[in-house]
Formats: C-alpha cells, structure tokens, sequence
C-alpha cells in the first residue's frame, strides 16, 4: 500500500514540476513581449519629439516669413471690399481658365451626367404614387421598388392622411 501512495506522490510532484516548467516559460515569454512593448514606446515618443521639434521650426521660419512680409497684408487691409471680392472673382476666372483641357472635360461630363440623374430619376415617393395610382397593391408597389410591403402601407397611410389633413 505504501508503494502506490509513493508512486501517486512522485506522479503528483512531475506533473507538478512540469507544470511550473511551463508556467516559467510562459513568463519569460510575457516578460519579453513587456520589454519589446517598452522598446517600441521609447522609439514612438523619441519620432514624436523629434516631429514636434520640426513642426514647431518650421511654425517659427513661417512666422519669421510673415513677419518679413507686413507691407503687402498692410496694403491688402487699405483696399476697399469690393475691390477684393472683383479680384477674387477675377482670380477664380483665371483659375478656372488655366485648367488644363483633360479636367475641364471631366468637369463638364460630371455636370451633365448629374443633370441627367437629376432630371430622368424620380424620388421613390413618386413612383410609389404613381404605382399606386394605377391601381397596384401594397405588396405589388414592393415588389415592383424591391422594397418593404410595411414600408409602403406606411407610407400609403402617412399620405392619405397627410392628404386629409389638407
């Protein structure tokens, strides 16, 4: 009987040995990635500083640039708004003139195809009335728009009673 008892008790200490092994193993791993983590942080901040060390150089060179410069916004605060607003529109002409040929047709096919969506579709309102109007159901309206048979009993009732109420 003693020689089961120690053979349980050896059985139990490996098993608790191998776990203890794994479990040092487990921390050792956690411990790495924590070091990394530190390592990866470190980096970040140092980029961060040196960005903002740039950032704020260059934010001095511009406010040396516009300090150089005040005659000409002293002589753009002398002129009258209207003045601004006609070189303004001017200066939008010029703009709109010196785009190159391939982008002003872009511009051009863009506006047109809007206008012809805009112009042929109709709002989904419309061609519920107008499907309603020729006599179809509720759940031919949905059908017909792939939409809720629900959504257009209500919307059916909001109207009608929209169109008491006026």
């Amino acid at each position: 009987m003693s020689t089961l008892l120690w053979l349980l008790s050896f059985a139990l200490h490996g098993v608790l040995l191998y776990a203890v092994m794994i479990l040092y193993t487990r921390l050792a791993a956690v411990k790495e990635t924590e070091k990394q983590q530190k390592k990866i942080l470190e980096e970040t901040e140092n980029t961060l500083a040196a960005f903002l060390l740039e950032l704020k150089e260059e934010n001095e060179k511009l406010i040396e640039n516009t300090d150089s410069l005040p005659s000409q916004a002293d002589e753009e605060a002398q002129t009258p708004h209207l003045q601004n607003a006609k070189t303004y529109s001017e200066r939008r002409v010029q703009e709109e003139e010196n785009l190159p040929e391939h982008i002003e047709g872009l511009i051009s096919e863009v506006e047109r195809q809007e206008e012809s969506v805009n112009s042929d579709v109709q709002t989904f309102e419309d061609q519920v009335i107008d499907l309603y109007e020729q006599g179809y159901s509720a759940s031919q309206i949905a059908q017909k728009l792939k939409s809720g048979k629900t959504e257009i009993e209500l919307f059916l009732k909001f109207r009608a009673k929209g169109v008491k109420d006026s």
